[in-house]
């Protein structure tokens, strides 16, 4: 690897330090078209490169503790704009790992994802124009596989924690369970455990799984499926033998660890019959968990990370109302913050501006006189891309992409990825079309067809 590392730096990572690195990789799950997150993630990013704070990608943060824990045998599944997820990680060197991927024209689901990832080369193909798998099969024991647009402060200490349990109870499958609101049962898996041990720490509970409810408004259970998983390769191997394309015209499904894996493994889905002794297990997590499923969900995550109960390294100077990039223009003294506040690199903040609580401003904004920001976050200039794929790139942008908040205005509740706002905006999604007009939708805004 190109980045020596002193030894002592392997020594302190717990892979090393229980002699068990060579034998666990990570498959991160990151192929999800996010039509939820549209038009961003048609236009702009995949969601597990939506940024943090200004700047973090989502998923750069699974990386980053990764290699913490020594683990530097990284792939990502991609689909969705998946070249801006390769320029961004690139071979992995940056980071310490050495990441490879797999593209998926067609999502071919978490099994699929995950199977690919793994077993790589020695994977089924279940299209017949499935494309070529580039990777070579994972020869060690255990993966590590989480969803790219998790966002946790599940570090590398409670992924160790976690590997204990899973190589104790001999487990085939092992996933973190996150407690949810009740009234939101309806939007997750959720998990009964059969007699559960209670544990010290921010790890409760540790139990096998009794029971799997997706997306059940009535089950008896709040312990959601937080998509943090550590699988067995020889359990892929078995589940890789039953597994079909990821279409709801297949006539008996198998590419889903929600819909059909966890079933399965429980003696639960009748078509799939799997070794009675492959054990899954749960721990419960009491820490932060967000799954960054909607638009709200996303500014939502960006105020717990201003508010510090999301661990997440800005590369902005930090202070008491917040963080503050380089080259920014601003006299404190004559604007406003309410903090928490960002403001990212090469900002100008005229006086007169209030600014929070929690507004996140990307690098290279111009916010004039008298406009308000609160409650929303404004992206740095990133890539476009047209209806035909064709990418404008952020340089090129900066012609008809002025990122101005005008005198007077208020933003509120607002995702602007970029624009000369001149009017009053409260819970839109801003952004700036291809011919140069603003694009303006409300939050919530879903598009009409299947969300993979």
């Amino acid at each position: 690897m190109p980045i020596e590392f002193d030894s002592a730096y392997w020594d302190g990572c717990w892979t090393h330090r229980t002699g068990v690195a060579g034998g666990m990789k990570s498959a991160v799950l990151a192929a999800g078209l996010g039509k939820r997150m549209d038009p961003l993630t048609a236009r702009h990013l995949p969601k597990p490169l939506f940024p943090l704070g200004g700047k973090m990608p989502m998923a750069e943060m699974w990386v980053r503790r990764l290699v913490e824990s020594g683990i530097t045998d990284v792939s990502m599944n991609l689909c969705v704009l998946s070249d801006t997820i390769k320029r961004h990680f690139q071979d992995g060197a940056k980071f310490g790992a050495r990441i490879s991927y797999v593209e998926e024209e067609v999502p071919t689901g978490t099994l699929g994802g995950t199977c690919k990832q793994v077993l790589g080369t020695e994977a089924r193909s279940v299209r017949p124009d499935e494309e070529e798998n580039p990777l070579a099969p994972f020869r060690g024991s255990t993966a590590i596989v989480p969803s790219g647009d998790i966002v946790t402060n599940f570090d590398a200490p409670l992924l160790e924690e976690m590997y204990e349990i899973h190589q104790r109870v001999g487990a085939a499958l092992t996933m973190v369970l996150s407690p949810v609101r009740w009234g939101r049962r309806k939007d997750f898996g959720t998990v009964v455990l059969d007699g559960p041990q209670s544990l010290p720490g921010v790890i409760s509970k540790s139990g096998r799984i009794r029971e799997f409810r997706e997306k059940d408004p009535d089950s008896p259970s709040n312990l959601n499926n937080a998509s943090i998983y550590m699988i067995e390769t020889e359990l892929l191997r078995t589940l890789d033998a039953f597994r079909t394309g990821a279409s709801l015209d297949v006539a008996e499904p198998f590419y889903d660890f929600g819909k059909h894996v966890f079933p399965a493994m429980l003696g639960q889905l009748p078509y799939v019959t799997l070794p009675a002794d492959l054990l899954l297990w749960g721990i419960q997590y009491d820490g932060r968990w967000f799954d960054v499923g909607r638009k709200r969900d996303y500014l939502r995550v960006n105020e717990h990370v201003l508010d510090g109960e999301l661990h997440v390294d800005l590369p902005y100077e930090k202070l008491p109302w917040g963080y503050l990039g380089n080259g920014v223009v601003i006299d404190f003294s004559r604007v406003r913050i309410v903090p928490p506040v960002v403001i990212g690199n090469n900002c100008i903040i005229e006086p007169g501006v209030t600014l929070g609580p929690y507004a996140v401003v990307g690098d290279g904004w111009v916010v004039e006189s008298g406009a308000v920001i609160r409650h929303s976050v404004f992206w740095e200039r990133y890539p476009y891309f047209s209806d035909a794929g064709d990418e404008v790139s952020a340089r090129d942008r900066m012609v008809i992409d002025r990122h101005e908040v005008r005198r007077g205005v208020t933003v509120e509740e607002c995702i602007v990825v970029g624009g000369a706002i001149e009017r009053d905006v409260r819970e839109k999604t801003v952004d700036v079309l291809e011919d140069g007009r603003l694009g303006i939708v409300p939050i919530d805004f879903v598009p009409t067809g299947t969300r993979a």
